[in-house]
């Protein structure tokens, strides 16, 4: 079974619907798809507004982060984002997300989070690197 890299949306976005995977214009959103690319990977996107979806479904432009949401609006997240992910619970799992978003499978095993604990510039290196 392949890999699975669970990828975070960006803020910046195409001003128009296009699939998952090309709407997220932001630098780290770009790096880690071709992260996942390299490492042959499955992706599947985290989004602070619809959860857990696959890069060819058709998105609009939104304004969401989960940066936005209170404590509790980001528990409701991670949950419904588990629910979402629940099918790939024991799947060797990388996330190339912040803290926030990497919530939806803590304490799953398996899951490798290479950018835990790095700031931004940091982040965009290892990915680089990845």
């Amino acid at each position: 079974m392949k890999p699975l890299y669970l990828i975070a949306c960006s803020n910046a976005k195409l001003d128009h619907a296009a699939p998952a995977g090309q709407l997220y214009t932001g630098q780290a959103f770009k790096l880690a798809m071709a992260a996942a690319e390299r490492a042959g990977a499955d992706v599947i996107i985290l989004s602070a507004l619809h959860g857990a979806i696959d890069p060819a479904h058709q998105l609009q432009p939104y304004n969401r982060a989960l940066t936005d949401m209170s404590r509790h609006q980001r528990a409701v997240w991670a949950a419904m984002t588990e629910q979402h992910l629940s099918q790939h619970k024991g799947r060797a799992i990388t996330v190339l997300a912040g803290k926030n978003y990497a919530a939806a499978v803590d304490g799953w095993p398996n899951v490798s989070r290479p950018l835990a604990g790095l700031g931004i510039g940091q982040q965009l290196a290892a990915l680089k690197s990845l």
